[in-house]
């Protein structure tokens, strides 16, 4: 619908320069001034939309999905009915020239190109009308801060070559640059604290949580393979010695559809280099292995077990007799735990040992405040030999017995400790 500007955020050198307070930034009032800049940037995407820029920019509407369609009241009921559709005309024109120039532009090797593409992507977060402004930081905030494509009532646009701030070209450049940087010399982080148990004498010279350490082991080739894990028919049977992977959340995050966003813009630049993977005007999704109610109102859970075990199948050819899978999970509820389980036993494993540790914040239910998990669990699984016997109730109830009296101790322990009550609930 309709927008109206109404405040800028500038910088100005000479203020910084003059110690003045804000380190030189400074608000003002949107004035005719910045009204005359933003008709002329939509005058002339109108005339170039469909003329040099016209292959730079996605026309596809969004395709039917949950996260799209049934959450929000439906993203098409906002106005955000095509891709295009979720920026304005400027960032429209911003970001078809900068496609254009990445693809076009000079002599570079193709593999160059691909690597500014990165830069590309995560430019596009933080420049659309999903960006937001976040007074508690001062700072803005980019798209999918939380993985849903929630419209927001009060929107911002960033600068493309700023002198500073978050989120502009150059700051975007940062991550594949410091990427490429430790390509070349690898550094591993090592703790403060645990260095101070090896050589107090060293760590009382060092400041911080941690400190880079150059092991001088170079970073190897390796294959990287796109497909679903339901068919891993280019690794042979019993080839590996360990399988690590992190399972969907259930029907938490449906990461094809919030792909779609970047998708569609990465298409235009790499359809014609790689007709198998980009072809397609969006991400497949048919075996994505998550319950999914858009794609499959029937039995959307059942949809779920089911490719996730025959994921879990795929690992269990491929792993060697003594091999290990390892997996993380992170959910607050009973029922994708049992999910996950059973379609692990079902697929011929058996679970050796679990680990909590510290989440990954960002992903689960991790942006609902400090009552939420912290914890991730680590489970270690092994291929079964056997299958399992039957055993007597009796025998049963004094396993499960057992189990529960340690599990109190630890429980108690960690409690006196000052675990948050969400993490231990994923403990239980």
């Amino acid at each position: 619908g309709p927008m109206a500007a109404y405040a800028v955020q500038g910088y100005a050198p000479k203020r910084n320069a003059a110690k003045k307070p804000y380190s030189g930034r400074f608000f003002a009032a949107y004035d005719t001034m910045h009204a005359r800049q933003y008709d002329a940037a939509f005058a002339e995407w109108e005339a170039r939309k469909d003329a040099d820029l016209k292959d730079y920019w996605p026309r596809s509407e969004l395709a039917y999905g949950f996260m799209t369609h049934h959450l929000q009241g439906g993203v098409p009921n906002h106005g955000f009915t095509h891709w295009w559709t979720m920026f304005n005309p400027r960032q429209l024109l911003v970001h078809a020239q900068l496609l254009k120039a990445i693809v076009d532009v000079g002599n570079y090797d193709w593999t160059v190109r691909e690597f500014v593409l990165g830069a590309f992507q995560q430019y596009l977060r933080n420049q659309s009308l999903f960006g937001f402004w976040n007074p508690q930081r001062d700072t803005p905030e980019p798209m999918f801060s939380n993985n849903n494509y929630h419209p927001k009532s009060t929107v911002i646009e960033n600068c493309v070559f700023p002198a500073l701030g978050r989120g502009n070209w150059a700051s975007s450049t940062e991550g594949a640059l410091q990427g490429r940087e430790w390509a070349i010399h690898p550094w591993e982080a090592v703790s403060i604290e645990s260095l101070k148990r090896r050589d107090p004498a060293l760590a009382d010279q060092l400041t911080g949580k941690s400190e880079k350490v150059l092991p001088g082991d170079p970073v190897l080739d390796v294959a990287v393979h796109q497909g679903s894990s339901t068919e891993l028919e280019h690794i042979p049977t019993a080839s590996l010695d360990l399988v690590i992977t992190d399972p969907p959340f259930g029907g938490l995050l449906h990461y094809s559809e919030l792909s779609d966003f970047f998708y569609v813009w990465l298409r235009l630049a790499l359809k014609d280099k790689y007709p198998d993977y980009f072809r397609a005007e969006y991400t497949p999704k048919s075996l994505e292995a998550v319950a999914n109610r858009a794609r499959e109102p029937e039995d959307p859970d059942g949809f779920y077990q089911r490719l996730l075990t025959q994921c879990w199948r795929e690992a269990h050819r491929v792993l060697k007799p003594g091999g290990i899978l390892a997996f993380t999970f992170h959910h607050s509820e009973d029922e994708p735990w049992v999910a996950v389980l059973e379609s692990l036993f079902d697929a011929g494993y058996y679970l050796e040992a679990t680990y909590p540790i510290r989440s990954d914040e960002t992903k689960g239910e991790g942006e609902f405040g400090s009552k939420t998990i912290e914890y991730d669990i680590i489970h270690v699984c092994r291929k079964r030999t056997e299958e399992p016997k039957p055993v007597s109730w009796g025998r049963m109830r004094r396993e499960v017995m057992a189990d529960v009296r340690q599990l109190q101790a630890m429980l108690e322990n960690h409690a006196k400790e000052g675990l948050p009550a969400a993490d231990l609930q994923v403990i239980r």
